[in-house]
């Protein structure tokens, strides 16, 4: 029995028609089933007992059965073709034992038909090869083509479904921290992003067990595999081709493509994995150089933000003296924009500050660069368009790679608001040591700014203390001794107002005059006044006691509440005093002047504010000069 070699080709041709028509219906039936099984397990999920919801249910029964049948077919279909192209030479040689001249004929007729299915075999496989080798060139120019993160793994996503026409595809990455398996991205064949829910829906062990082993996984139809049965999420979601590939760069697997299809068994053939594994190794290396882009921007981000919050400017130049950097406090402390050094000589770039003299200085930096020996700061006071007057120190340092030498920092100290404030600090020394207790000396120059130099009005309560009988005094002593009687008793008066904290603010003769709740706030600054007040009548009486021999002297003291103008006095330039000027300083001074020798007499308005915490006698009406109604005085007579 002969055999013609045309009759195998025609069944070949036969079957793989079959095989398409098989693959359609599959897919026609596989969707249909889908949409059965979307429609029983959503919508009508619970109406099991209508008689047309049962109906639903059968179909979809008969729908699975035959989808898993013609699955099977079209696998044995795919075997058959392979086994018949395998031996579609031998059936026409059972013909050849005869030994005449049509037997050789037909042999030499076969022997040609074979050497010319072989050509045209090896050109088809070229013909593949060089298709693959575009393909992959295509991809490696499309991966390459960004260093985005994003848009990199979009990218390898698409061009995974598109290269082996996957139904959907997944791409995991493993954490570099904490070594765990992480969803990345997932996409369809439309180029559409699937939700991170769909990733718990995939056959995950069969992803675990490529990154494990890195080696690739093929599966025809997963439905049917044995090795792939077991796992839940396959027969769970009815998952039919499997192709998996891991991430893998400088020997370190950094994650895995995974892709599937929930319509066709068979999807996928060997060759489908060969091209997978190629192309994943160039989107591994796409993905890690997109990885360390991203982190290099984050670094240097992260150095941008703190070059930009660096109080101190920071200007850098390269080894041709360039510059390269200026941060934004170089710019506000030396008024100059980026655009207008960045990128030029520094030679030219600071020759328009010619008085800080930044070129002689980076000019000898350059030409007597030693490694070794460290650039002392330069200070500079000078002034700058737009600033006014300047303090900066400049510190200039070589910048090495290794050995190498690259360029020069120059480091740019602004000590202008510093100087500034050193020198307000002095004149509030200069204005207030004499007149107020050094630890309020010290307050005020740790915060000059809390004080208004130029004057505030303000509540502040007032003490005017004075010395009775000092002219008929001065008429019976020496100068000398007059001189230093009186400043005995001031001694004993100020040191008084200073254990409360009160700023003394005039020696008129033989009185004092002190303010308190100025220069610094105090809450309970009328009750500090009387206090201090009465510490002074005690401390003198005691003087007196102790010192008989003196010539003994009597004293009045007044206490008032109320507004004043508080702040210093004198020609602009030369300060004299800090003062308080204003009513309330007015009815103090006529108070004192009313008092009854060795007392104290408080007002109206102070008795208001320290009554809790003072003893008084009744109050009585005073006349003083320049006010219509009498004031409401009372004369102190102990504390509580």
């Amino acid at each position: 029995m002969t055999a013609s070699p045309n009759w195998s080709s025609n069944n070949v041709n036969d079957m793989l028609s079959i095989g398409d028509s098989l693959v359609r219906v599959a897919r026609l039936m596989h969707e249909h089933t889908s949409k059965l099984e979307l429609a029983l397990e959503g919508k009508y999920g619970n109406d099991g007992a209508d008689p047309r919801i049962r109906l639903l249910s059968d179909s979809l029964r008969v729908s699975s059965i035959a989808d898993q049948e013609l699955s099977n077919v079209s696998q044995k279909m795919q075997r058959m073709v392979t086994q018949t192209q395998g031996m579609g030479g031998q059936g026409g040689q059972g013909g050849l034992a005869a030994t005449n001249g049509k037997a050789i004929t037909n042999a030499s007729s076969t022997d040609a038909s074979h050497r010319e299915l072989e050509l045209t075999m090896s050109i088809s496989n070229l013909t593949k090869e060089r298709n693959e080798i575009e393909t992959l060139y295509g991809i490696a120019q499309v991966l390459n083509s960004t260093l985005k993160f994003d848009e990199v793994l979009r990218r390898v996503m698409d061009q995974v479904i598109a290269v082996v026409n996957a139904e959907r595809g997944f791409l995991m990455l493993v954490n570099p921290a904490s070594d765990e398996l992480e969803f990345t991205i997932a996409r369809d064949k439309t180029a559409q992003p699937i939700s991170e829910a769909a990733f718990n829906k995939i056959s995950r062990s069969t992803v675990s067990r490529v990154i494990q082993t890195r080696q690739a996984v093929l599966a025809d139809d997963a439905m049917s595999d044995v090795a792939l049965q077991a796992q839940a999420s396959i027969l769970a979601n009815k998952i039919r081709s499997i192709l998996c590939a891991p991430l893998i760069v400088r020997g370190v697997c950094i994650g895995a493509v995974y892709v599937d299809s929930r319509i066709n068994a068979n999807l996928f053939s060997p060759k489908y994995l060969e091209l997978l594994q190629a192309f994943c190794n160039q989107a591994a290396i796409a993905i890690d150089n997109a990885r360390l882009f991203t982190r290099v921007n984050e670094d240097k981000q992260y150095m941008d933000n703190i070059f930009a919050s660096i109080a101190n400017g920071v200007v850098t130049t390269d080894a041709n003296g360039y510059i390269k950097t200026f941060n934004a406090a170089a710019s506000e402390i030396l008024k100059l924009r980026s655009e207008q050094v960045v990128g030029k000589p520094y030679q030219e770039a600071f020759s328009v500050l010619p008085q800080l003299g930044l070129v002689e200085l980076l000019q000898r930096s350059f030409t007597q660069y030693d490694p070794g020996k460290i650039v002392p700061p330069v200070p500079v006071d000078s002034e700058i368009a737009g600033r006014g007057p300047v303090n900066l120190n400049f510190y200039v340092t070589p910048l090495r790679d290794q050995e190498a030498y690259i360029g020069m920092a120059l480091v740019i100290d602004d000590r202008t608001a510093l100087k500034q404030a050193e020198a307000q600090a002095k004149t509030v020394r200069r204005i207030f040591e004499r007149y107020v207790h050094p630890n309020v000396v010290q307050q005020l120059m740790q915060n000059p700014m809390a004080i208004n130099l130029g004057g505030e009005t303000k509540e502040i309560s007032v003490i005017f203390a004075d010395i009775r009988g000092f002219t008929r005094l001065s008429e019976n002593s020496a100068p000398e001794d007059v001189m230093n009687l009186l400043n005995r008793y001031l001694k004993i008066m100020c040191e008084a107002v200073w254990e409360e904290e009160g700023t003394l603010t005039a020696f008129l003769g033989d009185a004092l005059m002190a303010i308190f709740n100025a220069p610094l706030e105090q809450k309970n600054h009328a009750m500090r006044a009387v206090r201090a007040a009465w510490k002074m009548r005690l401390a003198i009486m005691e003087y007196q006691r102790t010192q008989p021999q003196e010539t003994p002297v009597s004293f009045g003291i007044g206490v008032n509440t109320g507004l004043a103008t508080v702040g210093n006095l004198g020609s602009q330039g030369r300060m004299q005093n800090y003062t308080a000027i204003g009513d309330v300083v007015n009815v103090a001074s006529r108070m004192q002047n009313g008092v009854s020798d060795n007392m104290v007499l408080i007002n109206e308005s102070t008795y208001i504010q320290a009554y809790r915490f003072i003893e008084t006698g009744q109050s009585f009406p005073m006349s003083v000069k320049n006010k219509s109604a009498p004031l409401n005085v009372r004369y102190l007579t102990g504390m509580k």
